[in-house]
């Protein structure tokens, strides 16, 4: 009797030294293993990719230049057209110059684990099961697809990604020298970060084996002092919430003293995530608000570069460059371009009498009712003081007469009833209209807006509040 007890006592003792040296720290040690290799992969996979947004900028930016033969351009993409503007040249750039890097498989001196890594010389290959996408973006976030296949994630890497803590997509950018273009690279982070752990199935799936094994013949002796008390610390670990406060690892709930003193160690690091996630949420939440504050600065910035401020309506410098690209796509379907120029008769009187507040309140007043006036694809813009000027494009040129004098009606109208001042309020129109064909870059806009200035300085020498419009054959 006393020597089979100290057999169970000797069995017991080595079923819970062997648990304790070999499943648990084997199952910590394969998780930390495959989670490293994970991270690492990642880690990598974001570096490869940075290197292939910043060639595929470089190979753009030169196929750029080489396309328009000078830099200084600005670039927004349509549909799938880059279009380039520059002082009122507008170009579009052939897709088929712009040739996207094709990412090889890495080369070894790329590979990140060194073979030092792991006793037994294990070095894993890397590489990227498809080609990345990559996209070219402009300055208002709109995308151009360049190359490469979205790779669809299956409920096995979304798993494996949600194990680990990795997010579903590895995406990277970089600006393209000398314009305001970035180039995205996008791949998939499930099938980049299983690749080494698959190449470990072998030695992985061995050590596993062989803890089962052992663990099947060791487990009804072990199962009362360690595999119970284990489940039950496994499932008070599943149920933890760190944003709650309840005491979820008492040290007294369990016999064993190595795993009063895990629950304990638990405990207290229980106690740690929920003040380090208390300061990460505070910390989230500043980063959200200075980036909300950094993209509405962003936004106010990008307006202003394109509108006045006062009036809402285009900037000279954004009127000319719209105005050029709009003649070019317009020349089938609309072959006639107006300009109509006008401005506020007696301004300057106003803003003697009653203030330059009041002036800018008539000239505000002004652009609001522009906007409301002119139809989709019309441009209003402000070319100076307080001077406006409009383009449309007409298929007709009997369309501007009735176009032109409806705007100034409904101007006149509305400025009239300004209860703030005590003269009425009058405009005078002069407005141009020719042939799209005619217009070949900005300076002969620039005449068609002159001749249009003209014809509004002759209406204000007839008396005010007048419309004069007249039809171009040729420019001088």
């Amino acid at each position: 009797m006393p020597g089979g007890k100290r057999r169970r006592s000797i069995i017991e003792i080595f079923t819970l030294w062997f648990f304790a040296l070999a499943l648990v720290p084997a199952l910590l040690v394969i998780y930390a293993t495959a989670k490293y290799l994970a991270m690492q992969t990642v880690t990598w996979a974001n570096r490869y990719l940075t290197q292939v947004a910043f060639a595929e900028s470089q190979i753009i930016s030169l196929s750029l230049k080489d396309a328009l033969g000078e830099d200084g351009f600005f670039f927004f993409i349509q549909g799938n057209e880059i279009i380039a503007t520059k002082n009122g040249l507008t170009r579009k750039v052939d897709l088929a110059q712009l040739v996207p890097l094709v990412p090889v498989e890495p080369e070894p001196a790329q590979i990140f684990a060194p073979k030092h890594l792991f006793g037994f010389g294990y070095q894993p290959k890397l590489k990227l099961r498809e080609m990345p996408v990559i996209c070219l973006e402009d300055s208002y976030g709109t995308t151009l697809y360049l190359a490469g296949e979205k790779e669809k994630t299956s409920t096995g890497d979304t798993l494996f990604l949600k194990a680990f803590g990795l997010r579903e997509n590895i995406e990277v950018s970089a600006p393209v020298p000398e314009t305001n273009l970035r180039v995205k690279v996008r791949a998939s982070a499930g099938g980049i970060a299983k690749e080494p752990l698959q190449q470990l199935c072998v030695p992985l799936g061995g050590a596993l084996i062989l803890v089962a094994l052992l663990s099947t013949v060791l487990y009804p002796l072990a199962a009362a002092q360690i595999v119970y008390p284990l489940k039950n610390l496994a499932e008070r670990l599943s149920s933890f919430d760190p944003a709650k406060g309840e005491d979820w690892f008492s040290k007294g709930a369990y016999r064993v003293r190595e795993l009063a003193e895990i629950a304990s160690s638990f405990g207290k690091m229980a106690l740690r995530v929920r003040e380090a996630l208390s300061e990460l949420e505070q910390k989230v939440k500043e980063l959200e608000e200075k980036n909300r504050l950094l993209h509405q600065a962003r936004e106010r910035l990008e307006w202003l570069a394109s509108y006045d401020p006062l009036t809402g309506v285009l900037n000279r410098r954004s009127f000319m460059e719209r105005c050029m690209y709009l003649i070019g796509e317009a020349k089938e379907k609309c072959p006639y371009v107006a300009i109509l120029m006008m401005d506020v008769d007696n301004f300057k009187t106003i803003n003697d009498t009653y203030g330059h507040l009041v002036g800018d309140m008539v000239l505000k007043k002004v652009g609001e009712l522009l906007r409301r006036q002119v139809r989709k694809g019309d441009l209003v813009g402000r070319y100076g003081g307080d001077e406006f000027v409009l383009s449309f494009f007409l298929s007709r040129p009997e369309e501007f007469d009735a176009l032109a004098r409806r705007i100034f009606a409904t101007l006149c109208s509305a400025l009239d009833a300004i209860p703030e001042l005590e003269v009425a309020v009058s405009i005078s129109m002069g407005g141009a209209i020719a042939s799209c064909f005619l217009i070949r870059d900005g300076r002969d806009l620039e005449q068609l807006i002159s001749f249009s200035d003209q014809l509004l300085l002759e209406g204000k020498r007839r008396g005010k509040k007048t419309v004069l419009i007249q039809c171009m054959e040729n420019l001088p």
